[in-house]
């Protein structure tokens, strides 16, 4: 009974494999007849746990009466295959079988022709597209065009009310009107100055006192004051008109450019707040193409250089010569692609604001640029 207790402490503070072989050799110790005879050779080796398992208390045996166990045996160690690492370079004729490839592989790649460059998709978009509004918030009370509707440079588009500014244009028209009390004054200045001149010559013959003298001059620069704070005044009531028919003019709405009305927002009766879009103007005589190009064809294409665009469906394209007139600086660091913009004319309507496209090819020269056969003879 003493040793199963002992085996019991052994498994209840081991791993079950420590417990086990331990249990076996205090059986083997307490159990004379057990162990064989054999010799040692004839039974494998104890394998004894690996380090840092839980084990209890180990019993000393004498030789004579212990024997060995099978041995258990270790797992083995997992085995990864690495690859090799390929030789920089095959040795021999494959080497040469390799370079001859190579060769041929870039000899059959067709050099790009000279001036062309990679399709760059893009967008055509109408040089002015102005989303007109007003500067004063009002109701609009009447509208002069309609969508399609063809406009010229200073065409009145709509007016919103524009009661109360008429009045005030046509108070500040009567007050500057008003010029009696200059006139007056003017008058007056012209008495007072001749009798000042007839009182001075007086004065050398003794018609006069000084006195007189004295006081027809008080009373000729009181004159000239008051006017002239009259004429300052009207000055200012001039600036107040201006002003007052700037207020009037607000009322109104006109075309800043020759175009096609687009589109129109609100409507007569509509109220309308202070430059929220209440139409559209479009000049579609010049266009202009948003797109982008490859980094590796950035460097052949500069502002001023010409492309040629291929515009619309593949089934039915448009060409147009284009002037590049922005090519950015700086390239997209998640695309690798630079923004351009090209503009062509539009004057027959043929290419819609919208229409996609794309860059096809670029002119050898540019504006400012060596072409390339020049540069190779330098």
């Amino acid at each position: 009974m003493a040793w199963l207790m002992q085996c019991q402490k052994h498994f209840a503070g081991a791993r079950c494999v420590a417990g086990l072989v331990l249990s076996l050799t205090l059986v083997a110790a307490a159990t004379p007849g057990w162990a064989s005879d054999a010799s040692p050779a004839a039974s494998p080796a104890l394998n004894v746990p690996a380090a840092g398992a839980q084990r209890g208390p180990v019993q000393s045996l004498p030789a004579s009466g212990r024997a060995d166990l099978p041995r258990i045996p270790e797992p083995a160690a997992p085995s990864f295959a690495v690859p090799a690492a390929q030789p920089a370079a095959a040795s021999g004729t494959g080497a040469t079988a390799d370079s001859a490839a190579t060769a041929g592989a870039s000899a059959a790649r067709p050099a790009a022709a000279s001036g062309a460059v990679t399709p760059a998709a893009g967008i055509t978009q109408a040089i002015h597209d102005l989303k007109l509004s007003v500067t004063a918030a009002g109701r609009i009370e009447a509208l002069f065009v309609k969508e399609g509707d063809r406009v010229r440079k200073g065409d009145l588009l709509l007016h919103m009310d524009r009661t109360l500014e008429s009045l005030e244009v046509r108070r500040r028209e009567v007050m500057l009107e008003d010029n009696a009390r200059l006139e007056e004054l003017r008058a007056k200045e012209l008495t007072l100055t001749e009798q000042v001149r007839s009182a001075k010559s007086l004065l050398t013959t003794g018609g006069v006192s000084r006195k007189q003298v004295e006081d027809e001059e008080l009373a000729l620069g009181t004159i000239i004051a008051e006017r002239k704070s009259i004429e300052f005044a009207k000055r200012r009531e001039r600036v107040e008109l201006d002003l007052a028919r700037e207020a009037y003019e607000r009322r109104h709405l006109r075309s800043p450019i020759d175009g096609v009305v687009t589109r129109i927002v609100s409507r007569i009766g509509e109220s309308v707040a202070p430059h929220e879009p209440v139409m559209v103007v479009v000049d579609v005589r010049t266009a202009r193409f948003s797109g982008t190009v490859p980094i590796a064809d950035a460097a052949r294409v500069r502002a001023g250089s010409s492309v040629m665009l291929q515009l619309g469906s593949d089934a039915e394209p448009l060409t147009r010569l284009a002037q590049l007139v922005f090519v950015s600086p700086v390239a997209d660091p998640a695309s690798g692609l630079v923004d351009v913009i090209a503009e062509f004319d539009n004057a027959d309507g043929s290419i819609r604001p919208g229409t996609a496209g794309r860059i096809t090819a670029t002119s050898v020269s540019s504006p400012g640029a060596t072409p390339p056969a020049n540069r190779a003879r330098r």
